[in-house]
């Protein structure tokens, strides 16, 4: 979550990892997209759902192409919707 001006928005998708699904570590994460490799969404970036397709994961997400955040409520209203693709399988990083 991004925090700006007193108000919260979805900045990045995160994907966190385990190999036992009652047992997670918090340091097992990794970003999936913000802004760093978003093209067209510079700011908001949330909701994401992820749909297999082929050998490739698409992952849907909102966002807003203006320059700056929209200020008040108007920041979780006016969305795009954004369309990534991975490729499969996805590998996590090792922590070597």
């Amino acid at each position: 979550m991004g925090l700006r001006d007193g108000l919260e928005y979805t900045d990045a998708i995160w994907v966190y990892w385990t190999s036992d699904l009652s047992r997670w570590d918090a340091s097992q994460k990794a970003v999936v997209l913000d802004a760093s490799n978003c093209t067209w969404s510079r700011h908001i970036i949330g909701l994401p759902s992820a749909v297999q397709v082929g050998r490739r994961l698409a992952i849907l997400y909102d966002g807003n192409a203006a320059e700056q955040v929209p200020s008040g409520v108007k920041s979780h209203m006016n969305r795009d919707v954004g369309l990534a693709w991975l490729d499969l399988p996805l590998v996590a990083p090792t922590t070597e």
